[in-house]
């Protein structure tokens, strides 16, 4: 090695680190996204002289959509069969410890835990099935997208 030449120092995070932190950065997301649009509203309102609430559909829908979305953009940054599971099973958690939380607090009848029940197995399993349908998606390069587990090589400096 000359007085010119500089080593070259690559870092790169492995897919499994990757994915591992895109999983706690979701769960993280989903969290937050229960904490903006459903944790603040206890209130019942009235339609027509029926109680309706706590929550608007507008919030509801808000907060779906939003942990959707950010479950997407988490599975497009890491692909995979495995970021399949690990991001609808993170995600899920992530929304459902508050919402747990919140409705183990304001229920005395112990009907939260059939929701929890409900709200894991529902949202586990439509993450799931939208993840699964996100790999089918072709990506940029061409190929089948699952098949990335590999990184790209290095290109050829010397034959």
């Amino acid at each position: 090695m000359t007085s010119s030449e500089q080593p070259v120092h690559v870092t790169t995070t492995s897919s499994a680190g990757r994915l591992w932190l895109a999983a706690i950065a979701l769960a993280i997301v989903a969290a937050a996204a229960w904490f903006a649009f459903l944790g603040w509203d206890h209130e019942y309102y009235e339609v027509d002289g029926v109680p309706q609430g706590p929550y608007r559909a507008w919030q509801v829908l808000a907060c779906g959509a939003s942990v959707v979305v950010a479950s997407v953009i988490a599975y497009l940054l890491t692909r995979g069969t495995t970021a399949i599971f690990v991001l609808a099973a993170s995600a899920t958690v992530g929304f459902a410890v508050p919402w747990a939380m919140d409705a183990a607090a304001h229920d005395d009848s112990g009907l939260w835990v059939v929701g929890l029940l409900f709200l894991l197995v529902g949202a586990g399993a439509g993450l799931t099935v939208l993840l699964a349908l996100c790999s089918l998606v072709p990506t940029r390069g061409g190929g089948t997208p699952t098949s990335s587990a590999q990184p790209p090589r290095a290109p050829k400096i010397c034959s």
